[in-house]
């Protein structure tokens, strides 16, 4: 490795000036920058060079000191591509170039005085190992130890501790397409700590579906819906009605609709499935036998100690071989349990046969009886003869064949869309497409037994081309603003003119800029523009209304039936802002957003009765038909929120009826019938059944019961459950 020869100060002062990190836990005081100034003159003595010099050399021999115990894994970080350089250099050449999550390996480290901080890695393209120089800057990971290195003892010759100068935030809307900003902003907001990486597959959205179902690649147990199982000949049997096993008798192949869900990353996330995007390395400031508890609660392994003595506990035992072979415990806790279910009975580990394969390796075939034996036959081969062995032994396999080449997620292991080392598509480590998702939701719950979920973690997402609702980021020129969020001068553009009539002026422009840049969605800007004084004064009919709603949120004008339909809901009650909410939360709109590169967001700031079109219907067809009037705004929100909030139907029904205001009318006995028969029953009464009530209330029943008669009737439960409310009972 070439030696720089500067001071520790003088490449703190580099690092700082020219590489994409900044400074987080120390700074350069003046006499420093004297010092600096003193070095570039060439003032500093040859014992002090010498020193660096040795400092560098014992900070290379204490990375030394890892990489001999075990091997660390990077991935590359911040940028699209990179070009491996075959020397620690600015100017050196490429020995070949790797795209974003791709995984390297640690090999050493060397500094640089324009560069700063390189490290040797190895890189795997297409099968091949290719070495080379990487920036500092450009590399992240969650090996705990590793980044001890970098905080405590390679900070000695750097003289600061650095990080990223985009938060992670910030970075999520640089390297992501825009279909994953909302998600994985949210997710970010929760959790500071986390880090979303994109692995950038540069592979075609229904190609890797197509790829993913050939054969019995990809399998659904027999308990999921319909729609997730084949129908193509050979996998169904019209005239049985019937589905052909594929792997066993409750094994069969996927349809398109199973394997388009679960493969896209769209759907992980989530709080709980974004852990099958985890790096799935050994870290002992995480990983406990607490937490592997948690993973195996409620199984057979739960409490319980190898049965053959070959072992301690199970939970003890999954944390050992973890860190022997440098893989997760918390991830082989959850594929034993994946592939052995929660009772364990499984011929596989049942010791009836000379050997254990608690990970299903080899155990493939179209019968139980052929996947038993081949997985016997393997674990034979193999020596896993006690329990111990079957798990350091599947543990090493999982390691050196998955974790170690690329396929570092449980997403990954299932959906093989790294050709690093083993091609494409063939190197699965499972044909079951829920895997990823439900041993993800394993994982997550013993992080969250353990206390640990906001530990740092680093999560690698694929990025496919033309995925459905990836979105791009490229209609608008968006770009983050000085708050880290997206910004649209197009979207904010289109909203002036589809709402507003006008081009913006350069003071509203600006005014909204901000808005975005500092958090506000796309759903906000819509809100803020409706309900602006401008649009207010415009005193809209609620006809003209939609049109503008149409437009401005759905990119169209609306269909005649389209229309009709939502005119029916405003003349029935529902508010103006209750449409709004409604629309921003349709397809039409979130592909709107991702043209635009911006984040969709819902409409939250809304008054109860913006929130239930059926229960502010209801409400209001109690002031129409109780009271002859229009709802007040207080009135409607406050009966809407006591709905909202436990009220049954008699019960909001008893404050009309029982109200001064209704009160002092002094109906007769033949309009308080006809007001229960409109408003209960949902129609004008019959002769016959009126005098019937009538004469009731003649002969000395009481108005309250007559409502019971009425508030119990099927018309009146019908009724209710058309506007989604529950209907109670009386109390008076």
């Amino acid at each position: 490795m070439k030696k720089i020869r500067m001071t520790g100060f003088l490449l703190a002062a580099v690092l700082l000036l020219q590489s994409p990190l900044t400074v987080l836990a120390s700074q350069v005081s003046g006499n420093d920058l004297g010092l600096m100034e003193e070095t570039k003159a060439g003032s500093l003595s040859e014992n002090d060079l010498d020193d660096y010099d040795r400092a560098c050399e014992e900070v290379r021999e204490s990375l030394k000191e890892i990489l001999d115990d075990k091997p660390v894994y990077v991935l590359l970080y911040n940028t699209d591509k990179y070009g491996l350089k075959t020397e620690p250099e600015k100017n050196a050449p490429e020995a070949g170039s790797v795209g974003s999550g791709a995984q390297l390996e640690i090999n050493d480290v060397a500094f640089d005085e324009e560069l700063g901080v390189l490290y040797l890695v190895t890189a795997y393209v297409n099968g091949s190992p290719v070495k080379g120089y990487v920036e500092g800057a450009y590399i992240v990971t969650n090996d705990a130890e590793f980044n001890q290195w970098q905080n405590e003892e390679l900070v000695k010759v750097t003289g600061a501790v650095y990080h990223s100068e985009m938060s992670n935030l910030e970075a999520i809307y640089v390297n992501f397409p825009s279909g994953y900003w909302e998600p994985l902003a949210a997710l970010s907001q929760s959790h500071p700590n986390w880090i979303f990486v994109p692995f950038h597959t540069g592979l075609e959205w229904s190609g890797v579906v197509a790829a993913q179902r050939e054969g019995v690649r990809s399998l659904v147990y027999r308990t999921v819906d319909d729609s997730w199982k084949s129908k193509d000949p050979g996998d169904y049997d019209p005239a049985t009605g019937q589905y052909v096993p594929k792997s066993g008798a409750n094994w069969f192949r996927a349809s398109e609709t199973g394997v388009s869900y679960c493969l896209n990353p769209l759907n992980y996330l989530n709080e709980n499935n974004i852990f099958a995007f985890e790096q799935l390395t050994y870290n002992q400031s995480i990983h406990n036998s607490s937490g592997v508890a948690a993973i195996i609660a409620n199984s057979w392994m739960s409490g319980r100690a190898l049965e053959d003595g070959s072992g301690g506990l199970y939970q003890d035992v999954f944390v050992e071989v973890g860190s022997r072979t440098g893989v997760s415990p918390y991830h082989l806790a959850s594929r034993v349990l994946q592939e052995q279910g929660t009772r364990g009975d499984s011929g596989l580990i049942s010791g009836a046969y000379g050997a254990y394969n608690y990970f299903n390796v080899k155990a493939s075939g179209a019968t139980d009886a052929e996947i038993l034996a081949n997985g016997i036959a393997y674990a034979q081969s193999q020596g896993w003869v006690t329990r111990y062995a079957s798990i350091l032994g599947g543990a090493q396999v999982v390691g050196s064949n998955y974790i170690s080449k690329g396929q570092d997620s449980l997403y990954l292991q299932k959906f093989d869309v790294d050709a690093s080392h083993y091609g494409l598509y063939a190197h699965q480590y499972m044909q079951n497409i829920q895997a990823p998702m439900t041993e993800s939701v394993s994982v997550r719950r013993a992080y969250s037994n353990a206390g640990a979920l906001d530990n740092n973690y680093v999560f690698k997402i694929p990025v496919y081309l033309n995925m459905p609702g990836g979105g791009t980021g490229g209609g608008g020129n968006v770009t983050p603003g000085p708050g880290g969020y997206p910004v649209s001068e197009e979207f904010i553009t289109q909203l002036y003119k589809s709402i507003l009539g006008r081009n913006p002026d350069s003071d509203g422009l600006e005014y909204w800029k901000n808005k975005m840049s500092t958090g506000s969605t796309a759903a906000d800007l819509v809100m803020g523009f409706f309900d602006s004084q401008e649009m207010k004064d415009r005193k809209l009919t609620n006809e003209q209304y939609l049109e503008y709603a149409y437009t401005a949120i759905l990119g169209r004008a609306p269909e005649p039936s389209g229309k009709a339909y939502w005119l029916g809901e405003l003349e029935e009650g529902v508010t103006r802002n209750c449409i709004l909410a409604g629309f921003v939360e349709s397809a039409e709109f979130t592909n709107l957003c991702n043209y635009f590169g911006i984040r969709k967001g819902s409409i939250t700031n809304l008054l109860p009765a913006d929130k239930n079109r059926g229960q502010t219907k209801f409400v209001v067809r109690l002031y129409r038909n109780i009271f002859n009037r229009e709802a007040d705004e207080w009135g409607l929100n406050d009966w809407t929120y006591r709905l909202q909030n436990g009220l049954s139907a008699c019960d909001i029904l008893e404050g009309f009826i029982y109200s001064e205001e209704f009160r002092i009318n002094d109906f007769t006995n033949e309009q308080y019938v006809e007001i229960l028969y409109r408003t209960l029953l949902g129609r004008k009464s019959d002769a016959a059944g009126k005098a019937d009530w009538v004469a009731r209330l003649n002969s000395g029943q009481s108005r309250s019961q007559i409502l019971a008669g009425f508030a119990y009737s099927p018309e009146f439960n019908a009724l209710c459950q058309e506007y989604g409310v529950k209907v109670g009972t009386l109390k008076r």
